[in-house]
């Protein structure tokens, strides 16, 4: 595994080539990005691709054939090509492949691109249909954010979600992992103290269909992280529970998991992207670090 570092006045960042993933986010030489511990979670900010979330049963039908696929897919365990590295900017790259094609019948190109500005962070990813046919795909961030933040504890925190109005919650199966669309109803909460018991039915998905942030603070310090996007239909908030893991992640997507009555065909899977031959899709959030 290698690791590539960007810096400016402000913010410091490792990238490793091993799923392009974030490996650490410091300020003020204080880490915000959760370090991995197997005893909760090994990773720490894995790019969800062509999938987000898990498949019913584990597998996904498209041209009469079926195909078996973990949960998030496989970008995150695929050494990317650095192609581009400059102080406070840099480029990741993905092909298909021949192990790729085994679970994923498309040719595609995957950049991951990481830009500073001030105490910004910009993560965008740009996907290129090489195929012939049109692509069905999912993409989605999972990065983990360190809870305390310097100090503090677990409780100390709060995820506070902007706009502030009532909005789509999807409830989990905490057994299986995937959707019940049957259950989705409106929620007025924005404001989410942090709690073990908050987690205990698996991630908070919300649907977010216009410009939207969270973010990540506290009562006792002054630190904080934010998340922004535009054009992501849907967000998940996580940490593991009943395990008192010391992180939160704050994960906006393009692609969700399976609903529990889907047929399994790829082409009608709920919140799929497809893409036309040729075509690029772009879609990109900002970390603000306080």
């Amino acid at each position: 595994m290698t690791t590539t570092k960007i810096s400016n006045d402000v913010l410091s960042i490792v990238i490793q080539d091993f799923g392009a993933e974030l490996h650490s986010i410091q300020k003020d030489n204080v880490e915000y990005l959760w370090q991995g511990d197997p005893d909760f979670w090994a990773r720490q900010a894995p790019v969800l691709f062509p999938i987000v979330g898990k498949l019913k049963n584990g597998s996904y039908t498209y041209d009469n054939e079926t195909f078996k696929l973990g949960g998030h897919g496989f970008a995150r365990d695929q050494v990317f090509e650095l192609l581009e590295s400059e102080e406070d900017a840099v480029v990741f790259e993905l092909r298909a492949n021949r192990e790729t094609r085994e679970v994923y019948p498309f040719e595609f190109r995957l950049r991951i691109t990481y830009k500073l500005v001030g105490n910004q962070l910009t993560v965008q990813w740009e996907v290129k249909n090489l195929d012939d046919q049109e692509m069905y795909f999912g993409i989605g961030a999972h990065p983990a954010f360190n809870v305390p933040l310097e100090n503090g504890k677990f409780e100390d925190y709060r995820l506070t979600i902007t706009p502030a109005h009532p909005r789509q919650y999807i409830p989990l199966n905490p057994a299986t992992g995937v959707l019940d669309l049957s259950q989705k109803h409106v929620v007025d909460q924005t404001e989410f103290a942090l709690t073990r018991e908050l987690f205990k039915d698996d991630a908070l998905v919300f649907e977010t269909p216009e410009a939207t942030e969270v973010c990540l603070s506290s009562t006792v310090n002054d630190r904080s992280v934010k998340i922004s996007w535009e054009n992501m239909p849907f967000v998940g908030l996580w940490s593991p529970y009943p395990a008192e893991a010391p992180f939160v992640c704050i994960e906006p997507w393009c692609g969700i998991a399976d609903d529990q009555n889907t047929d399994g065909d790829l082409t009608t899977k709920f919140g799929i992207n497809a893409l036309a031959h040729g075509k690029k899709f772009k879609a990109s959030y900002t970390i603000t670090i306080n």
